[in-house]
């Protein structure tokens, strides 16, 4: 068994998720995740907030899905350079799926500027080509090479046993010379979705690293392939808090009551519908945001970050949140005219999610009482 699971790795101490440009809606599960645990303390960042949060007493730092060039450039330069001290003095790098990318050794600006593991990718051709053109679910241009994604949703992994995850675009890695296998991709499930032949996806995934661990410095790297944190994968997730020296599985967060007592804002509820409509206006439209595709199904996710935890959200910060969903509602209904409504209409929307799902968070949990009391409840509800 090479899956390295270790107590007290990271100590104590705040979780930093990057949530700016670039991220996809995925961080959203990581809010609901650590919600459900109510020891993990977590702020959710863009790049402007990125340097002061690893500067404030945290112990991890966890970057998800989206598009890994835009990311990069966001955090490139100072940001990139701030992130890489962090780990060096004893903190705690995170990466799942596009945030797995980043460390890795590349040659390509601004990734070329955060090569801190060693270990590359076994899903990279020099000459693969598709009839269908460019799909940003089948392959990414990589200078004059291809990284290909050869099976997209459920995946075998050995971890404690036979463990099913989705994997959506993440790294399948080479053999590492000096990091340290953590688990392996053994397989796939009916539900696997082929991007190129099954014996060709099985060539390149089965019995390759799915999740690697780098030691740099006084601190580590933690870089996974599959989405262990996805909502629909609740032993996954139970692993994956595990990993991260979370020792609790997920269940309802008991956390404090909420500040409104239960009432929403009427204006906040009035922008929450009228974007949902307009998100639902998009029918199976999609929009290419920098590498990244999106669609009504992802920005609905965006949108239930804010409308779940409407009534953790103080009258401090309702005024900002009903602003930025209008201005993404606004954004989307000209969509048709305007090509970078889409934009600013995700900008707007991520914003909002951020500052609802912070506002959750900055609520303590509830007394040790309490919880012991609710204990089953909450791990029956998980």
């Amino acid at each position: 068994m090479e899956t390295v699971i270790g107590h007290n790795v990271y100590g104590d101490g705040r979780i930093v998720v990057y949530a700016g440009k670039g991220a996809s809606h995925s961080w959203t599960w990581l809010a609901d995740l650590f919600d459900s645990v109510p020891q993990a303390e977590a702020v959710f960042v863009d790049e402007s907030e990125m340097t002061g949060a690893l500067n404030d007493g945290c112990s991890r730092v966890v970057v998800s899905g989206g598009d890994a060039f835009q990311i990069a450039r966001c955090l490139s330069r100072s940001r990139f350079g701030t992130v890489e001290t962090f780990v060096r003095n004893g903190g705690h790098y995170v990466g799942i799926c596009a945030g797995a990318y980043l460390p890795l050794p590349s040659s390509v600006s601004p990734l070329s500027e955060f090569n801190l593991s060693t270990t590359k990718i076994e899903n990279i051709l020099a000459d693969f080509h598709t009839e269908s053109g460019y799909s940003e679910r089948l392959s990414l241009s990589y200078c004059d090479r291809t990284i290909v994604h050869p099976v997209r949703g459920e995946v075998l992994l050995d971890v404690f046993g036979e463990l099913v995850a989705p994997l959506y675009g993440g790294p399948i890695f080479h053999e590492p010379s000096v990091d340290e296998v953590v688990f392996r991709y053994t397989g796939f499930t009916e539900r696997s979705q082929f991007n190129i032949g099954l014996k060709e996806a099985t060539g390149m995934v089965v019995g390759k690293p799915a999740a690697i661990r780098s030691r740099v410095g006084e601190g580590s790297l933690l870089l996974i392939g599959p989405h262990l944190e996805h909502p629909g994968y609740s032993r996954a997730n139970v692993i994956f808090l595990e990993l991260l020296d979370i020792n609790a599985e997920p269940g309802r967060s008991p956390r404090a009551e909420e500040p409104t007592g239960g009432v929403v804002d009427a204006k906040l509820r009035g922008a929450l519908a009228d974007l949902r409509v307009a998100i639902s206006g998009l029918e199976n439209r999609s929009f290419l945001v920098g590498r990244k595709l999106w669609d009504a199904e992802r920005l609905l996710v965006l949108h239930r970050a804010v409308d779940s935890r409407a009534q953790f959200i103080g009258s401090s910060e309702t005024a900002a949140i009903v602003s930025e969903l209008r201005l993404a509602r606004d954004a989307l209904v000209r969509s048709d005219d305007d090509s970078g409504a889409v934009d600013r209409a995700l900008d707007a929307l991520m914003s909002a999610a951020r500052r609802a799902v912070n506002s959750r968070f900055q609520h303590p949990p509830a007394s040790d009482d309490f919880i012991r009391a609710h204990h089953d409840s909450f791990r029956n509800e998980g």
